[in-house]
């Protein structure tokens, strides 16, 4: 093809770049949450307004994309029997939907052996070792997602109405957090019936400020998260012996809470999941036939 597209797709934002088939950046664009899982219509969405996005950055019609090899790494891809599918009305010439947690990986540490650990509204981890790839979580809100910005979010608001209903003690994190429902449960219960796990994750950063604080109910939530990406990153790493790459929203937070023995072993990630997406796309376009 004569142009190549990666996507990186998460619960929050959906990202896209166009470049040329040998991996020249032309342009880049942006959209919403593009969790094929969740909202595989949403998603389709957000992948076709960024990657026309990325065509008015670069100068070019969108015409363009009907001559682009696709790589869709997306969150949510590892729940799915066949992503593939669902991506057949989307206008690229070629396209390849593979987990948000490859692109991730193939960003942060090339073609060599490492770990990854995705931090954001969801959680999932990777790693590879030679020709094998292991694959943690990734399973989505419901039934996943542990240490993710989305599940600590939802805890705090079940911790607020628990406050509220006189089984736990007020404190600093759930009188803020009934306040922003006007101290009413019926509003917050409302919100949490229609709520996405973007919506969830939107109160994180007030968990942090509380965390930061000392709150015992912040840091509970917090430390629980903690033990999880912990446990996850000593298994795929067969305690420390891969390096370690936190990505995602979240990563930066966790830098304060996880133990220092595990710390030593996470190095920065070389380049980001859309130039990882970038890279399997001309890997894949130059033996497309």
């Amino acid at each position: 093809m004569d142009y190549i597209l990666g996507i990186d797709g998460g619960g929050s934002r959906c990202r896209a770049a166009i470049a040329t088939a040998d991996g020249r950046l032309l342009g880049r664009g942006k959209a919403g949450t593009a969790n094929i899982y969740n909202a595989p219509a949403e998603s389709l969405s957000s992948i076709l307004h960024a990657a026309k996005e990325a065509c008015n950055d670069a100068g070019l019609t969108h015409e363009a994309l009907h001559h682009t090899f696709a790589v869709l790494g997306l969150a949510g891809a590892n729940a799915l029997e066949n992503p593939n599918h669902l991506a057949t009305n989307l206008p690229f010439a070629a396209v390849q939907v593979v987990s948000d947690s490859l692109i991730a990986l193939e960003g942060a540490h090339g073609s060599e052996d490492g770990v990854i650990g995705i931090l954001g509204t969801g959680s999932r981890f990777m790693a590879r070792k030679g020709i094998k790839h292991s694959y943690l979580g990734g399973w989505g809100f419901h039934c996943g997602d542990q240490g993710s910005g989305a599940k600590m979010g939802e805890r705090a608001l079940e911790e607020a109405l628990l406050a509220h209903d006189g089984l736990r003690n007020l404190c600093p994190l759930t009188e803020h957090l009934l306040s922003q429902f006007d101290d009413d449960p019926r509003k917050l219960a409302e919100f949490a019936r229609a709520a996405t796990p973007k919506d969830f994750g939107e109160f994180m950063p007030i968990i942090l400020i509380y965390a930061k604080q000392q709150s015992s109910l912040a840091l509970d939530i917090v430390e629980e998260g903690t033990t999880y990406v912990a446990s996850a990153l000593r298994l795929l790493s067969d305690d420390g012996k891969l390096p370690i790459a936190l990505m995602g929203g979240l990563s930066h937070a966790y830098d304060a809470f996880l133990p220092q023995d595990l710390k030593q072993f996470i190095i920065p990630a070389k380049n980001d999941a859309l130039r990882g997406a970038l890279t399997i796309a001309e890997r894949e376009n130059a033996q497309y036939t």
